[in-house]
């Protein structure tokens, strides 16, 4: 399982390998392809200016009623023992996001860092945030079974209203009328 998996709807990555025709509509929409060349751009300053790693694959061992699964992921940067997520966002209201946070305190935890910084590229500023905790294994493992037995579908009220797949998914929240909308 993706570190990324852990942060949102658990069905999402479900539905992506049951209707694959669907995820091209999810990777080639203009908002996609924008956060990826500024993602991209930046992560080439990193390495020029700053000598940082980017890409950095990681992963973990978590046993879950006796399993084992290997949760992986990858960093956008690392320089020495401190972790750089890149985020781009249409607008800086409500940044840092919960879920960029949770994201980065597991590559804390998983890569033992001493911290991590949230960099937000938004139209109207380029701001940091530091984060200098990372979660528990018992938290890393409590989120890795919400994902597994899919306890919470979606895991935020916002997520159907921007997911490719709600027209085919039979957990569909209308954010207007909540969770228990039918």
């Amino acid at each position: 399982m993706y570190v990324t998996d852990l942060l949102y709807c658990p069905l999402k990555p479900r539905l992506r390998e049951k209707f694959k025709e669907l995820t091209y509509a999810e990777a080639y929409n203009p908002s996609t392809l924008h956060g990826s060349l500024i993602h991209e751009s930046v992560e080439r300053i990193l390495v020029e200016e700053l000598n940082a790693e980017v890409e950095v694959p990681v992963s973990k061992e978590i046993t879950i009623d006796g399993e084992v699964y290997k949760l992986i992921g990858r960093i956008d940067a690392r320089k020495d023992n401190t972790i750089i997520e890149i985020k781009t966002s249409k607008s800086d209201v409500g940044i840092p996001r919960e879920e960029h946070i949770l994201q980065l305190k597991i590559y804390i935890n998983m890569l033992n860092a001493s911290y991590g910084i949230l960099l937000y590229i938004t139209p109207d500023r380029i701001t940091e945030f530091y984060v200098d905790t990372g979660i528990t294994d018992d938290k890393l493992a409590e989120l890795a079974q919400d994902y597994i037995y899919a306890r919470h579908t979606p895991k935020h009220d916002w997520e159907c209203k921007y997911c490719v797949f709600a027209k085919v998914c039979p957990h569909k929240v209308n954010v207007n009328e909540g969770k228990d909308a039918s």
